[in-house]
C-alpha cells in the first residue's frame, strides 16, 4: 500500500508534538482521563514539577473514592505489542478489575493496551453478532471484544502478539466462564494464514497498522462476511484508506460495502475510525487460495 509509510510518519510526528509539551507555557492536568477499575490514567498538558503533579491528582482522588492508583501517560503506545508508556504517581498495583458490557476483565495497564473509551464502540460491534457466527479477533488484547462476543457467537478465535495480553485473556475467559474461545499468542498474520476455519466476522482493532493485515484477513472470510477494520484518520479524510480497502477486497469478493463509524478522537484533528466492510459474492480464486 503506497500510503503506509507517509501515513504512519505523519501520525507519529503529530502525536510526538502533543506529548512533548515543549511549546506549552504552563502545565496543567488534562480534564480527560481514563478510569480502569481502581486505576486512573492521567495526562498533563505541559510540564509540571512532581509536587504540583501530586497536588493536581489529589483532586482526582477526592472526587473518585474508588481510585487508589494513578498513572501518568508520558508517551504514545508503540510497537506491535501495544505497550503503554506510563509512569506511576500514586499507588502500588498496575492490575485492576474492570467491568464493561456485562463482562469483567483483569487489565494490567502497564503491560497491555486497553481503552475504556472504546466501550460504546465495542458494544456497537457486539450487537451485530449472530449466534451462528465464527468470529476472528486478530488483535484481541485482554478480550473486550472476544469475551462478550463468545457469549453470542458459535466460536471465537483470538490472537495477540503480546504474551501478557494472552495471559490476561486466559484469566478473563475463566473469570467469565467462557468455553468457546481458542487463543493464540504470536504474529497475527502468520497465525491467521495457518488457520483452517472460515470466518463470518473479523475484528481488526489495531488502528496504526491493521490495514497491513487486511489481505490476510480477506482470504479467511466466509462467502458472506463482515470485517471491522480500525484506522487512525487525520482531519476526517478517509478517501485513501477506503480506496485501499476496495482494492484489496475486490480481488476476492464481487460485492463490497463500506460504512464508517467514528470511534473517538485520539488527538486534535486525529480520529479513530471503524470501517465496517460487508463482503459477499466471493470469487473462485478465494477457494483455491485456502
Amino acid at each position: 500500500m503506497s500510503f503506509t509509510y507517509s501515513y504512519s510518519y505523519c501520525f507519529y510526528s503529530f502525536l510526538s508534538l502533543i506529548y512533548s509539551g515543549e511549546k506549552m507555557e504552563k502545565g496543567r492536568l488534562n480534564k480527560g482521563f481514563d478510569i480502569i477499575g481502581n486505576i486512573a490514567i492521567v495526562k498533563f498538558d505541559g510540564k509540571l514539577p512532581k509536587n504540583e503533579k501530586l497536588s493536581a491528582v489529589k483532586e482526582v482522588l477526592d472526587k473518585n473514592k474508588n481510585i487508589n492508583t494513578i498513572f501518568e501517560k508520558v508517551g504514545m503506545t508503540q510497537g506491535e505489542e501495544r505497550i503503554p508508556k506510563l509512569k506511576k504517581i500514586i499507588g502500588k498495583n498496575s492490575t485492576a478489575l474492570y467491568k464493561e458490557n456485562g463482562c469483567s476483565y483483569y487489565v494490567d495497564v502497564k503491560k497491555v493496551y486497553f481503552s475504556p473509551r472504546m466501550s460504546n464502540e465495542r458494544l456497537r460491534v457486539i450487537k451485530q453478532v449472530e449466534n451462528n457466527e465464527n468470529v476472528l479477533d486478530m488483535f484481541c488484547g485482554v478480550g473486550p471484544f472476544a469475551i462478550p462476543i463468545a457469549k453470542i457467537a458459535k466460536t471465537v478465535t483470538a490472537i495477540d502478539i503480546n504474551k501478557n495480553a494472552i495471559n490476561l485473556l486466559k484469566k478473563n475467559i475463566k473469570l467469565n466462564k467462557i468455553t468457546n474461545i481458542t487463543h493464540y499468542c504470536g504474529d497475527s498474520k502468520k497465525i491467521t494464514k495457518k488457520l483452517d476455519e472460515k470466518f463470518n466476522r473479523i475484528i481488526m482493532n489495531f488502528p496504526l497498522s491493521a490495514y497491513k493485515f487486511l489481505g490476510t484477513a480477506v482470504k479467511k472470510c466466509d462467502k458472506k462476511a463482515t470485517i471491522h477494520l480500525y484506522s487512525f484518520v487525520k482531519e476526517g479524510d478517509t478517501t485513501i484508506i477506503k480506496n485501499e480497502i476496495i482494492k484489496t477486497c475486490k480481488e476476492y469478493f464481487k460485492n463490497i460495502k463500506i460504512r464508517e463509524y467514528r470511534a473517538g478522537e485520539v488527538a486534535p484533528f486525529l480520529e479513530r475510525i471503524c470501517f465496517d466492510i460487508a463482503l459477499s459474492g466471493y470469487k473462485n480464486k478465494l477457494i483455491k487460495s485456502r
